[in-house]
């Protein structure tokens, strides 16, 4: 089981609560839809996010566009299609941790033993992933990671435009892509904790 913070998301608590930590969201800054570290730039630049909230402990930034406005808007129609579709009843929840390592995730809905993302995109975007019929790959680590830190073994991906027909599709977990990212998200969230208590240690040490 993991631990759990149950908020709304969008809400300064959720932003609060993911504050500092590694979130299913943005590990595509830390490794591909292979299981490969991503470019040391692209890496240290969310490492230097993650580390900056930790020593001011409040979130970094907590801008919205109005594509996540409206997709925030949208969510509450597709997680009611997602249960029609699926005859179940869809649960909310807040920000899921890892039991062992500083690294979490935020599922759009938990039902039985498994749980749904939801995107709401631009309906040209929507028949993009209408016309792939599988998992954008703009998808997989944020996806794959929420299976690792919930260790579930399937996990639904919605796509919904209020327009056009939904897409509802099964993600099987990769256990191969997993087990690679584990060590690089493991080894991610060492660095943010033994870095954030040194420059905390050189802060006190050195206070001008």
């Amino acid at each position: 089981m993991t631990k759990v913070i149950y908020c709304q998301q969008g809400t300064p608590e959720w932003h609060q609560a993911r504050c500092g930590y590694i979130s299913a969201s943005n590990m595509k800054s830390l490794f591909t839809s292979r299981g490969e570290k991503t470019a040391s730039g692209v890496r240290e630049t969310y490492l230097n996010q993650v580390i900056a909230e930790r020593l001011m402990g409040k979130p970094m930034d907590t801008y919205t566009s109005y594509d996540m406005e409206r997709g925030s808007l949208l969510e509450e129609q597709a997680r009611a299609n997602f249960e029609m579709y699926l005859d179940c009843t869809v649960q909310e929840v807040g920000f899921h941790m890892h039991d062992d390592h500083d690294i979490g995730c935020s599922p759009d809905g938990l039902f039985a033993d498994t749980g749904v993302e939801i995107k709401c995109p631009k309906a040209n975007t929507h028949v993009r992933y209408m016309r792939s019929k599988k998992l954008p790959s703009e998808y997989i680590q944020q996806v794959q990671g929420t299976m690792y830190v919930m260790n579930l073994d399937r996990y639904y991906f919605m796509s919904y435009h209020p327009d056009l027909k939904p897409i509802i599709i099964e993600v099987k977990r990769d256990n191969e892509l997993i087990d690679k990212a584990a060590e690089i998200l493991i080894a991610a969230a060492n660095i943010v904790k033994t870095e954030t208590e040194k420059l905390n240690e050189q802060r006190i040490q050195n206070p001008n």
